[in-house]
Parts: C-alpha cells; structure tokens; sequence
C-alpha cells in the first residue's frame, strides 16, 4: 500500500497549495498576477512572483495532479484482482456519481445558508473574493448545481470549485470503459484512448482536453508506468516542480512564453502534474518519503478541504484579517495571522465533514451498488 499512500499524500499536498491559491488571488493577487493591474506589496512578493518557487500556491497544477491521481488510483481498485475487474467496473460505475454528488451538494446548501443568514465585511479583500461573496443565488440554484450542473456542465457560481466535478465524474466513466477495452484487446484500449481525448478537445476544447488526458495519463502510468532511480525521480519532480510555479508574466518563465506564449501558463501547469505524480509514484525512494501519517491524514481530507475552503475563507478568515486591521496590524501580517488561524479551523472542520459527510457518500453508494448488483431470483 506504499504507493497508495504516497498518492494520498501527494492529494492532500496538492489540495493545501489550492487553498494557498485562493487565498493569494484573495489577498496577495500580484503572486498570479492574472491582472496586469495587479501591484506588489512589497520586494518579496515581487520576488517569489518571478522566481522559479512558486510551485507552493499553483492551484491549477494542483488540479491536472488530482485528475492524473484519480486515473492512478481508480486504476488501482478496480484491476488489483484481475478475476474481479467485471465486477469492479460495474461496482465502481453506479457508485462514482453518488460517492462525488452527496458532498458536493451539501457544500452548496452549506454555502447558500451562510450566505442568506451571515453578512461578513468584505470591502478590504481583493476583488477575486469579492466578486465570490458577492454573489446572490437561490437554495433551487444550489441544489441544481450540486446535483446536476457540476457534474454535468462545469456550473459552480456557488462552489466555484465545482467545476472539476465535470472531469471527475466523466474522467471516470471514460476510464472504466477503457478498462473494459483492455480486456477485449489492447488495441481497443488504445485505440480508445486516443479517441476519447480527440472527443474532449472537439466536444469541450482545450482545458477539458487536458483534464481527460489527465485521466487517461493517470491510468497508463498504473499499467505500464515502471520504477525509476531516485536520481531520475528528482530530475522529474524538481522539473515538475518548477513547471507548477509558471506565469505568463513571470520572469523565470520567460523562456517559455516567447515559444507558446499566452500557453505557458495552462500547459505547464499541465505537464507538472503529470511530471510530479509519475516521479513520486515510480520512485519507492520518493514514495517513502511521502509515506508520513500526517501527510496521509492530510490526503484523506483533501476532498472535504476542497469542497469547504471558500466558504470557511468568508466566515473565518475574512473576519480574523478585518479584526487584525482595526487593531492596526499591517496588511501583511493581518493576512498571514488569518491565513494560518483560517487553514486551522478548515483541517478541523474538514475533519468532521470527512467523516460524517464523506462516510455518508460511500455508505450509500455502497448500498446502491449492492442493491442494484443483487443478483436476482
């Protein structure tokens, strides 16, 4: 289970520099520097944006890690016992919409309560969340977002971070059919692959391309991924690393941009996660190293920290950062102190929604694989 659990450790990794994301967009945005209107706070801020370490807070090479470890691990279950692979795939198949679904939905009712009952100041955050809390929208939109819009078109005004549901919910289904494929013969699989991510980028363009890719990559590295020197794994991961902290207007990235130019961002970002899982997970010695409780613990509740974190940023850390001002913090440290008391309290509350929320969707849709999977008299 070594590998499993450096997977589950890279997950939970990944999700923290989402948060970390979010909360630079929120507080510090020159760090992405999406706006060119964006100004430094001061010489360290402009230094980490155009340095090559700025893999900590990418958010978007985060999510292309999470779609190529879904495509691993999903792997993983469903063909460690070869004789059980049919069973598996229809096991897996009536089980992966509900095991999403259920927490998805209930952070969106979670949102819409606070939103309609808590008024929070946010006229001293920058405008990425507060064009977030800013939002109105009805307890119908929640439910429809949370059950269908998601998962099916990519619709997260509510939970803006949603909108990876669609990858995951189709990722997976077009990973369960090439398994399927596999079993008749490998050219089928192959063949598949190619034409599954050809229909992503025709039906959906470039970043659903990407995301299905990452699925498919995910799952290649599971078949036929083979085990690396530490030495080559370093190379990789240091390469992916520095591919994650990519900016178009970053001056380590320089380089990159004069050759694919307004690209740089979203491919590198791309190509680090894949770079990243495959170093890690084909290197035991990086495996190990990964292989820590506290990260593991941190892996298993990446799903709850990343359908919360918004909403904990608007009842948590935005009142914490407006207290510290009128006490007459600085910016800076009002916003570190908060940041640190906000990423807290979400572990904390994570910990409860993991295990009474997430508990909740894979008991049902356990029960609803097993009901349907009943055999009948």
């Amino acid at each position: 289970m070594q590998k499993i659990n450096s997977a589950e450790s890279i997950r939970g990794l990944a999700c923290l520099a989402v948060v970390l994301s979010h909360l630079s967009l929120s507080f510090i945005p020159y760090l992405h520097r999406f706006d060119a209107n964006d100004i430094a706070n001061n010489q360290l801020i402009y230094a980490i944006h155009h340095s090559p370490f700025a893999f900590w807070y990418s958010g978007t090479a985060a999510v292309f890690i999470f779609f190529v470890l879904s495509g691993y691990v999903l792997s993983y279950a469903i063909c460690k016992a070869p004789e059980q692979i049919p069973f598996k795939l229809k096991n897996m198949w009536i089980k992966r919409y509900p095991r999403l679904m259920i927490p998805a939905l209930i952070s969106c009712l979670i949102i819409w309560l606070i939103f309609n009952t808590i008024q929070i100041d946010s006229r001293q955050v920058g405008g990425w969340l507060q064009a977030y809390v800013m939002q109105d929208f009805s307890l119908k939109t929640a439910v429809y977002e949370g059950t269908i819009g998601s998962f099916l078109f990519a619709e997260s005004s509510i939970n803006w971070v949603l909108w990876t549901m669609t990858i995951e919910l189709l990722g997976s289904f077009t990973l369960f059919i090439l398994i399927y494929l596999k079993q008749l013969h490998t050219a089928f699989f192959v063949l598949g692959s190619v034409a599954f991510a050809g229909l992503a980028l025709w039906w959906r363009g470039e970043g659903f391309f990407c995301g299905i890719s990452s699925f498919i990559i995910g799952m290649y590295f599971y078949f036929y991924g083979r085990q690396i020197p530490l030495f080559i794994a370093a190379i990789l991961l240091i390469f992916g690393l520095y591919l994650a902290g990519a900016h178009n207007s970053s001056w380590s990235y320089a380089w990159l941009y004069a050759q694919i130019g307004e690209r740089t961002y979203e491919y590198s970002n791309f190509f680090a996660g894949i770079l990243i899982v495959y170093s890690i997970l084909m290197s035991q010695e990086l495996s190990r190293v990964l292989d820590k409780p506290v990260l593991v613990w941190l892996g298993k509740l990446s799903f709850s920290v990343y359908l919360l974190h918004l909403i904990l940023m608007y009842v948590i850390c935005i009142p914490v950062f407006n207290l510290l001002l009128d006490l007459g913090a600085s910016y800076l440290f009002s916003v570190l102190l908060a940041a640190l008391i906000f990423i807290a309290a979400t572990l904390w509350i994570a910990e409860f929604y993991s295990r009474y929320v997430d508990q909740l969707a894979m008991i049902s849709s356990q029960k609803l694989a097993k009901y349907l999977l009943k055999p009948k008299l």
